[in-house]
């Protein structure tokens, strides 16, 4: 979150676009850095990542929005970096009242991203969405086969029909 907010450092409006193209070109990231997607394949893990920044930065006060989807850093942002710390992460951002309402909403969903030992390699709420999702999907595959396995000859011609059936009236209706 620290070089999210080093980027606003210069107290200009910025959209959440623009936000993540200026933290991108600052850590020199490559394309390849940028085009990783969470394992569902949506949304871009950097743009997801950037999103989180964001929200949390500005629920601690650190950012303010002037603008829908427009940010600009606070005073307070700008009195911590006269003196940033070596990282931002949420357990550094307890420090801030603001922060803490938020963070301990009564539904909770943000404790999983405190660092654990130090280290935070917590998926995000939306990057374990797409892990328990494909995790489903995969679960969900595996038992239409086996289903499918067991199947007389007469009821899998009868299963192909049916899909080609739906198949083909799905492009009809296009």
């Amino acid at each position: 979150m620290l070089p999210l907010l080093k980027v606003m450092g210069g107290g200009h409006e910025m959209t959440t676009i623009q936000m993540r193209d200026a933290v991108a070109d600052d850590l020199a990231l490559t394309a390849e850095a940028l085009s990783q997607r969470l394992p569902g394949g949506t949304p871009n893990t950097f743009s997801n990542r950037i999103g989180w920044a964001i929200t949390f930065l500005f629920k601690a006060g650190l950012l303010e929005r002037p603008h829908q989807a427009t940010y600009v850093i606070s005073e307070t942002g700008k009195q911590l970096l006269l003196n940033p710390p070596l990282e931002i992460d949420a357990e550094f951002l307890r420090l801030y009242e603001e922060f803490n309402w938020f963070y301990d909403s009564p539904r909770g969903e943000y404790k999983e991203l405190l660092p654990d030992e130090g280290v935070c390699n917590e998926p995000t709420p939306d990057e374990q969405i797409e892990i328990d999702f494909s995790q489903i999907q995969r679960e969900l595959s595996n038992e239409v086969v086996e289903k499918i396995k067991l199947l007389s000859t007469e009821d899998f011609k009868k299963l192909v029909i049916n899909l080609l059936e739906i198949r083909i009236g799905s492009r009809q209706n296009i």
